[in-house]
Protein backbone atom coordinates (compact mmCIF):
# COMPACT_ATOMS: atom_id res chain seq x y z
CA UNK A 1 0.00 0.00 0.00
CA UNK A 2 1.74 3.48 -1.22
CA UNK A 3 1.82 5.97 1.67
CA UNK A 4 0.93 9.53 0.43
CA UNK A 5 2.35 12.60 2.74
CA UNK A 6 0.64 16.21 2.88
CA UNK A 7 2.76 18.86 3.53
CA UNK A 8 0.74 21.43 2.31
CA UNK A 9 -2.12 20.35 4.53
CA UNK A 10 -1.39 23.77 6.91
CA UNK A 11 -0.89 25.91 4.68
CA UNK A 12 -4.65 24.69 2.94
CA UNK A 13 -5.73 25.22 5.84
CA UNK A 14 -4.57 28.29 6.68
CA UNK A 15 -6.34 29.41 3.18
CA UNK A 16 -9.69 28.02 4.30
CA UNK A 17 -9.43 29.76 7.22
CA UNK A 18 -8.70 33.00 6.14
CA UNK A 19 -11.52 32.67 3.50
CA UNK A 20 -13.75 31.90 6.53
CA UNK A 21 -12.39 34.73 8.45
CA UNK A 22 -15.59 37.08 10.07
CA UNK A 23 -13.85 39.80 10.26
CA UNK A 24 -12.84 39.88 6.63
CA UNK A 25 -16.49 39.36 5.52
CA UNK A 26 -17.22 42.00 7.67
CA UNK A 27 -14.75 44.41 6.15
CA UNK A 28 -16.48 43.61 2.65
CA UNK A 29 -19.83 44.47 4.11
CA UNK A 30 -18.45 47.80 5.41
CA UNK A 31 -17.10 48.33 1.66
CA UNK A 32 -20.39 47.42 0.02
CA UNK A 33 -22.04 49.79 2.42
CA UNK A 34 -20.33 52.73 1.69
CA UNK A 35 -20.02 52.01 -1.62
CA UNK A 36 -24.02 52.01 -1.41
CA UNK A 37 -23.64 55.65 0.25
CA UNK A 38 -21.41 57.01 -2.12
CA UNK A 39 -23.48 55.79 -4.80
CA UNK A 40 -26.73 57.32 -3.25
CA UNK A 41 -24.58 60.80 -2.02
CA UNK A 42 -23.53 61.18 -5.67
CA UNK A 43 -27.34 60.42 -6.72
CA UNK A 44 -28.92 62.83 -4.39
CA UNK A 45 -26.14 66.04 -5.31
CA UNK A 46 -27.24 65.14 -9.30
CA UNK A 47 -30.75 65.42 -8.33
CA UNK A 48 -30.28 68.30 -5.91
CA UNK A 49 -27.88 70.01 -8.71
CA UNK A 50 -31.18 69.58 -10.98
CA UNK A 51 -33.59 71.03 -8.26
CA UNK A 52 -30.91 74.38 -8.31
CA UNK A 53 -30.77 74.76 -11.84
CA UNK A 54 -35.01 74.52 -12.20
CA UNK A 55 -35.52 76.63 -9.38
CA UNK A 56 -32.49 79.07 -10.70
CA UNK A 57 -34.41 79.38 -14.49
CA UNK A 58 -37.50 79.97 -12.30
CA UNK A 59 -36.06 82.64 -10.73
CA UNK A 60 -34.98 84.33 -14.13
CA UNK A 61 -38.32 83.80 -15.58
CA UNK A 62 -40.18 85.75 -12.47
CA UNK A 63 -37.42 88.84 -12.86
CA UNK A 64 -38.74 88.96 -16.33
CA UNK A 65 -42.21 89.13 -15.73
CA UNK A 66 -42.41 90.93 -12.48
CA UNK A 67 -42.29 94.52 -13.63
CA UNK A 68 -45.01 93.38 -15.82
CA UNK A 69 -46.86 92.08 -12.88
CA UNK A 70 -46.31 95.01 -10.94
CA UNK A 71 -47.83 97.44 -13.99
CA UNK A 72 -50.64 95.05 -14.26
CA UNK A 73 -51.52 95.28 -10.37
CA UNK A 74 -51.32 99.28 -10.65
CA UNK A 75 -53.44 99.19 -13.46
CA UNK A 76 -55.61 97.30 -11.90
CA UNK A 77 -55.63 99.17 -8.69
CA UNK A 78 -56.50 102.40 -10.69
CA UNK A 79 -59.76 100.42 -12.97
CA UNK A 80 -60.63 99.75 -9.43
CA UNK A 81 -60.48 103.34 -8.09
CA UNK A 82 -62.76 104.45 -11.28
CA UNK A 83 -65.43 101.76 -10.90
CA UNK A 84 -65.83 102.57 -7.12
CA UNK A 85 -65.96 106.37 -8.13
CA UNK A 86 -68.38 105.62 -11.07
CA UNK A 87 -70.21 103.74 -9.16
CA UNK A 88 -70.48 106.62 -6.12
CA UNK A 89 -71.47 108.94 -9.31
CA UNK A 90 -74.24 106.27 -10.18
CA UNK A 91 -75.59 106.40 -6.71
CA UNK A 92 -75.79 109.67 -6.52
CA UNK A 93 -77.20 110.30 -9.53
CA UNK A 94 -80.14 107.78 -9.30
CA UNK A 95 -80.76 109.06 -5.82
CA UNK A 96 -80.70 112.78 -6.43
CA UNK A 97 -84.00 114.75 -4.62
CA UNK A 98 -85.69 116.74 -7.75
CA UNK A 99 -86.76 120.01 -6.15
CA UNK A 100 -88.31 121.25 -9.38
CA UNK A 101 -92.10 119.07 -8.70
CA UNK A 102 -92.41 120.31 -4.99
CA UNK A 103 -91.62 123.77 -6.02
CA UNK A 104 -94.51 123.68 -8.58
CA UNK A 105 -96.65 122.29 -6.08
CA UNK A 106 -95.93 125.05 -3.89
CA UNK A 107 -96.59 127.30 -6.50
CA UNK A 108 -99.72 125.72 -7.44
CA UNK A 109 -100.93 126.46 -4.45
CA UNK A 110 -100.25 130.16 -3.75
CA UNK A 111 -103.59 132.22 -3.81
CA UNK A 112 -103.24 135.58 -5.74
CA UNK A 113 -103.41 137.76 -2.57
CA UNK A 114 -99.69 136.19 -1.40
CA UNK A 115 -96.30 137.16 -2.86
CA UNK A 116 -93.50 134.78 -1.79
CA UNK A 117 -90.33 136.49 -1.50
CA UNK A 118 -87.82 133.98 -0.20
CA UNK A 119 -87.44 130.45 -0.72
CA UNK A 120 -84.66 127.63 0.90
CA UNK A 121 -84.87 123.93 1.19
CA UNK A 122 -82.45 121.49 2.04
CA UNK A 123 -82.51 117.26 2.25
CA UNK A 124 -80.54 115.09 4.79
CA UNK A 125 -80.57 111.18 5.34
CA UNK A 126 -79.86 108.13 3.38
CA UNK A 127 -82.74 105.54 2.98
CA UNK A 128 -85.92 107.85 4.57
CA UNK A 129 -84.57 111.17 3.86
CA UNK A 130 -86.08 114.42 5.72
CA UNK A 131 -86.85 117.29 3.24
CA UNK A 132 -87.00 121.01 5.10
CA UNK A 133 -88.31 124.00 3.36
CA UNK A 134 -88.64 127.70 4.19
CA UNK A 135 -90.90 129.69 2.25
CA UNK A 136 -91.26 133.48 3.02
CA UNK A 137 -93.86 135.89 1.81
CA UNK A 138 -96.31 138.99 2.14
CA UNK A 139 -99.90 137.99 2.56
CA UNK A 140 -102.60 140.69 1.80
CA UNK A 141 -106.59 141.18 2.29
CA UNK A 142 -108.70 142.24 4.71
CA UNK A 143 -107.49 139.80 7.13
CA UNK A 144 -103.94 139.00 5.89
CA UNK A 145 -103.25 136.62 8.50
CA UNK A 146 -106.04 134.16 7.47
CA UNK A 147 -104.49 134.30 4.03
CA UNK A 148 -101.15 133.11 5.16
CA UNK A 149 -103.12 130.56 7.23
CA UNK A 150 -105.14 129.38 4.15
CA UNK A 151 -101.57 128.52 2.62
CA UNK A 152 -99.88 127.16 5.58
CA UNK A 153 -103.32 124.62 5.46
CA UNK A 154 -102.85 124.38 1.66
CA UNK A 155 -99.39 123.46 1.48
CA UNK A 156 -99.34 120.53 3.90
CA UNK A 157 -102.73 119.21 2.25
CA UNK A 158 -100.91 119.09 -0.80
CA UNK A 159 -97.89 117.22 0.05
CA UNK A 160 -99.44 115.20 2.60
CA UNK A 161 -100.63 112.14 -0.03
CA UNK A 162 -97.61 111.77 -1.57
CA UNK A 163 -95.13 112.24 1.18
CA UNK A 164 -94.79 110.86 4.98
CA UNK A 165 -95.24 112.84 8.02
CA UNK A 166 -95.64 116.42 6.52
CA UNK A 167 -95.68 119.12 8.66
CA UNK A 168 -96.27 122.71 7.85
CA UNK A 169 -96.06 125.39 10.82
CA UNK A 170 -95.15 129.17 10.76
CA UNK A 171 -91.88 130.56 11.89
CA UNK A 172 -93.37 133.75 11.76
CA UNK A 173 -96.04 135.56 11.47
CA UNK A 174 -96.39 139.41 11.65
CA UNK A 175 -98.49 142.56 10.65
CA UNK A 176 -96.60 144.35 7.89
CA UNK A 177 -96.32 147.81 8.45
CA UNK A 178 -97.48 148.80 4.22
CA UNK A 179 -100.75 149.29 2.58
CA UNK A 180 -101.11 147.49 -0.60
CA UNK A 181 -103.68 148.02 -3.46
CA UNK A 182 -105.07 144.33 -4.19
CA UNK A 183 -108.66 144.69 -6.74
CA UNK A 184 -108.53 149.00 -6.69
CA UNK A 185 -108.37 149.21 -2.61
CA UNK A 186 -105.89 149.71 -0.11
CA UNK A 187 -105.56 146.65 2.11
CA UNK A 188 -103.47 145.54 5.26
CA UNK A 189 -100.75 143.07 4.74
CA UNK A 190 -98.56 140.58 6.63
CA UNK A 191 -95.58 138.97 6.36
CA UNK A 192 -94.68 135.15 6.93
CA UNK A 193 -92.55 132.51 7.42
CA UNK A 194 -93.44 128.96 7.06
CA UNK A 195 -91.21 125.83 7.81
CA UNK A 196 -92.21 123.00 5.88
CA UNK A 197 -91.05 119.41 6.61
CA UNK A 198 -91.82 116.12 5.12
CA UNK A 199 -90.03 112.78 4.29
CA UNK A 200 -89.45 110.59 1.31
CA UNK A 201 -87.69 107.11 0.58
CA UNK A 202 -87.75 103.96 1.95
CA UNK A 203 -85.64 102.65 5.08
CA UNK A 204 -82.71 100.82 3.75
CA UNK A 205 -83.24 96.96 4.47
CA UNK A 206 -80.08 94.95 5.48
CA UNK A 207 -79.54 91.74 3.27
CA UNK A 208 -80.90 88.80 5.14
CA UNK A 209 -78.49 85.42 4.97
CA UNK A 210 -79.93 82.03 5.00
CA UNK A 211 -79.18 80.30 8.22
CA UNK A 212 -77.31 76.79 7.55
CA UNK A 213 -78.83 73.54 8.41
Amino acid sequence: MPLRLNLYHEVQKAERLKRRDPLKISAYGLAAIAAFGALYYFAELVKMHGINDDLARTKRDFDKIEPAAKAAKKRQDELEARAKASEQLVKRIEGRFYWAPLLAQIAQVVPRDVQITWMGADISGEGVRKCSITVDGLSAGADPRHVAEDLRTAIAEKFSPTFKNVTSVFKSLEDGAELVMLDGKQVPTATFAINVQLYTGEEKVAPTTRAKT
